[in-house]
């Protein structure tokens, strides 16, 4: 983190650092808010698709978030705050069937933080495939937190999303962090994890659909997940 800290790389640092402390993660935001209607996004980390909707979310869903609780518990300076929000906490119901149900998010753990300007937060969301976080993973969490949010002023400017990574980058990446995937099957996770079709797929690599389908069979056993947005997960940062 420390060699990381205002460089392009803090904040895809800092999803490495929560993924080493727990068993999973579909959702990272890094941002700091100043009131219902105003908070500035640093950093994100989410599957495919999520970016149409961070606008809607600042626009329609920010005034309505639960995190504005959690930063009235932290009324003071250095003051800091844990949340923990389940699909069912969520009034408003086009919030939550847009970005906890329909995505199968299962727990959302917010970590704030009273500073300044404002407050800091860190998001952290949770698919139902992985379960809520333990109380043991909560406690990593907080202290990689007390890290994280004091150098997130630092971090202005340097938003970062899987969006810059192309397919030849990410069949890269596939084989270097999963070397026992063969290469078609790497050419398969990467064309999956930018959200293309198997039909497009097919007709990019010029195999039949059933092959894709097969390769992507076995490259998911390889790898022990389920979905298009664990894929991506593993390798978008």
């Amino acid at each position: 983190m420390l060699r990381a800290l205002g460089t392009d790389e803090f904040g895809a640092t800092a999803r490495e650092a929560v993924l080493s402390l727990t068993d999973g993660l579909r959702r990272l935001y890094l941002f700091e808010i100043q009131g219902k209607d105003n908070a500035e996004l640093r950093y994100w980390s989410a599957e495919p698709g999520l970016d149409e909707l961070i606008p809607i979310y600042q626009k329609c869903y920010l005034p309505v978030d639960p995190v504005h609780e959690a930063c009235r518990a932290a009324p003071a300076k250095s003051d800091m705050a844990l949340q923990r929000v389940r699909p069912i906490d969520i009034a408003q119901a086009n919030f939550r069937r847009r970005f906890f149900d329909q995505p199968g998010i299962i727990e959302r753990v917010s970590i704030v933080q009273h500073a300044d300007e404002g407050w800091r937060v860190m998001n952290l969301a949770r698919h139902e495939s992985d379960g809520c976080f333990s109380d043991r993973e909560i406690d990593a969490l907080v202290g990689l937190a007390c890290l994280v949010l004091p150098m997130l002023p630092l971090a202005r400017g340097k938003v970062a999303t899987a969006r810059q990574l192309s397919v030849v980058q990410l069949e890269e990446r596939f084989a270097g962090r999963y070397p026992a995937l063969t290469n078609r099957e790497r050419q398969v996770c990467a064309r999956a994890a930018i959200g293309m079709t198997v039909e497009a797929t097919a007709l990019d690599l010029g195999i039949a659909k059933t092959s894709v389908l097969t390769y992507r069979q076995r490259a998911y056993q390889r790898l022990s997940i389920t979905s298009p947005f664990e894929l991506s997960s593993l390798v978008t940062h």
